[in-house]
């Protein structure tokens, strides 16, 4: 899973993300041997390339390639771009460079470890309005993080093919903006992952019995979206993100939250945990991060079809007429709550289930504090008393809203 993890955030980010580090190429200008040194830093990998041509603010790359030995759970890299073109690079001052556009022709991506084998290939990606900032000997968290950001007003790649043990999967194209203030990260960014198509073999592969194909789906097709805004004040950062995973035909599931107070250094060793393929050591992190502030977040689910579809054949597999199971889920659903200890949150999802099951539209739990709760408040609340927590954190569920 880790791979596959790895290989898809790999090809999500567009071949813009591809090109770590030529190491100390003498030849190099100094806005691309700083983005160079920056992706080295975090990605450990060995880059090598046939040639570097310099004239003026644009630069040339033939062949360049990127390998890393596979070690331990950590798999092998290989990527190779044939051709890396930088126009328009302009000094910025104070170790900051703007590069006006970026394209990158012929990526191809080779990944293996101990639970599989991938491959991808990227045609073609490019930036615009792309902002790169050199890492002083002795950087600070803040200098760690605004390094590892890829501030681009407009990234864009694809089509990209990936393959997987005998199977296929594409993505008709990675698209990204950007709009704030290089020099303090902050600023509103959005990224789209148009059309991750899964085939009807693949979707066998993990649906033995059949289910997808019996609510009539030959293969399946995802659009990914995110959209965040951060904030910088000083050493302290705050972030309002959404995420959704839209299946066409289907239906999209959605998270936000926001959360302010978020020390610059915790944020970037989770961004450099995210680079490097690890998961977020949150017990690490833990000390740091009792003063952030959680502002709210929700979770819905907006129906396109899927609900209509599974509940008669929910129903068969039970043994049940349609109409009985329906009947039957909210009261389950009341009888499940009651643990929490809240009555009115209890009625809430109730009234709301009921609501979405007679016209499915859309199901929603979110998060409102009265007013932003710290997290270390959010770790002192009794778990004996998941009632009052409930009320503390303004938790409420909705439907077809």
């Amino acid at each position: 899973m880790k791979l596959i993890h790895k290989i898809l955030t790999v090809a999500c980010l567009s071949s813009v993300a591809l090109i770590p580090g030529l190491a100390q190429a003498d030849d190099a200008p100094p806005a691309v041997q700083a983005f160079l040194d920056n992706l080295q830093r975090q990605t450990s990998a060995k880059p090598a390339y046939d040639s570097l041509k310099v004239d003026g603010g644009n630069v040339s790359i033939t062949n360049l390639t990127l390998t890393k030995d596979a070690k331990d759970n950590d798999p092998g890299l290989s990527v190779k771009t044939a051709q890396v073109d930088f126009t328009g690079i302009t000094d910025q001052g104070n170790s900051l460079w703007q590069i006006g556009k970026a394209t990158f022709t012929n990526t191809s991506i080779q990944m293996t470890g101990k639970d599989a084998a991938l491959s991808a290939t990227i045609p073609a990606a490019s930036a615009e309005g792309w902002y790169i900032r050199a890492v002083p000997a002795t950087p600070t968290p803040k200098d760690e993080l605004l390094s590892s950001l890829a501030f681009a007003n407009k990234m864009t790649s694809g089509p990209i093919t990936i393959n997987a043990t005998g199977q296929t999967l594409t993505i008709d194209s990675v698209d990204t903006t950007w709009n704030g203030d290089p020099a303090t990260g902050a600023g509103k960014f959005a990224l789209k992952v148009n059309n991750l198509a899964v085939p009807q073999a693949t979707v066998a592969l993990f649906d033995t019995g059949n289910v997808w194909k019996q609510l009539g789906y030959d293969g399946l097709n995802f659009d990914i979206a995110t959209d965040g805004d951060l904030t910088s004040n000083g050493d302290t950062l705050g972030y309002a993100f959404n995420l959704s995973l839209a299946g066409r035909n289907i239906g999209a599931l959605s998270l936000s939250g926001a959360v302010d107070n978020l020390p610059v250094a915790a944020y970037a060793q989770m961004l450099k945990d995210q680079t490097a393929g690890k998961g977020i050591d949150f017990a690490a992190l833990s000390p740091q991060l009792q003063n952030v502030n959680i502002k709210g977040g929700s979770l819905r689910f907006d129906d396109a079809s899927i609900t209509k579809k599974i509940l008669p054949l929910a129903a068969a597999m039970q043994g049940m007429d349609e109409k009985v199971l329906l009947a039957s889920i909210p009261p389950t659903i009341q009888l499940t709550l009651v643990q929490l200890q809240n009555e009115a949150l209890t009625k809430q999802a109730v009234d709301a289930v009921t609501a979405f099951l007679a016209d499915p539209k859309s199901l929603m739990l979110s998060i409102k504090p009265a007013a932003p709760m710290k997290l270390s408040e959010f770790n002192a609340l009794d778990p004996a008393k998941p009632g009052e927590a409930i009320t503390k954190l303004g938790v409420s569920i909705t439907a077809n809203q």
